[in-house]
């Protein structure tokens, strides 16, 4: 065989071999929040126009009201769990923020009572519990107004087209029409 020969055969083993990996990997989206709450609804709104854009059978969006177990259950065999959510951190109302929700430097200490869990106490019980969970990215707005109500904010409304923009940033390596290539970093 000669080197050119070998050289094409090692090309095509590593094509199939990144489109192996390609076929493999599987993104599920959640959008938290309750519609009823003003922008509390951030998430479940971002859902929906995810839905919209068809981004390949694997990607799988849902809709959760709160952060709770099953969040992470939807995500098994997953490479990769996106949350969008209403995130309150003291920023401008619309402001965007995009984290690797990681582990904690300490561990929950209890069980917290159903009512005071949020996202980092189900993360670590999940994993005190032997549960192994994909690399997760929460993408997050800050909102204006949670009041009881119907609709969003402006603020929050205008922040939209780049929330979609960066959770579509997230999956593109599980979208049928995407590449093995990992994630940008933040």
């Amino acid at each position: 065989m000669s080197a050119s020969s070998a050289e094409e055969n090692n090309r095509l083993r590593e094509q199939g071999r990144r489109a192996r990996s390609v076929r493999r990997k599987k993104c599920i989206v959640v959008g938290i929040g309750n519609p009823l709450m003003g922008d509390d609804g951030f998430g479940i709104e971002v859902a929906k126009a995810l839905r919209k854009l068809n981004l390949g059978r694997r990607v799988t969006v849902l809709e959760r009201q709160t952060v709770d177990i099953s969040v992470l259950d939807s995500a098994k065999g997953a490479s990769k769990l996106v949350i969008v959510d209403a995130v309150k951190s003291g920023r401008r109302p619309g402001s965007v923020m995009k984290f690797n929700a990681g582990v904690r430097r300490s561990l929950v200490l209890r069980v917290p009572l159903s009512h005071e869990q949020n996202l980092y106490d189900i993360l670590d019980l999940a994993r005190k519990s032997g549960m192994r969970l994909p690399p997760t990215v929460v993408v997050g707005v800050e909102p204006a107004d949670c009041t009881a109500g119907n609709g969003l904010s402006v603020e929050v409304k205008e922040a939209l087209p780049r929330v979609l923009g960066e959770v579509k940033d997230e999956v593109k390596e599980c979208a049928e029409r995407g590449t093995d290539s990992p994630a940008r970093p933040f």
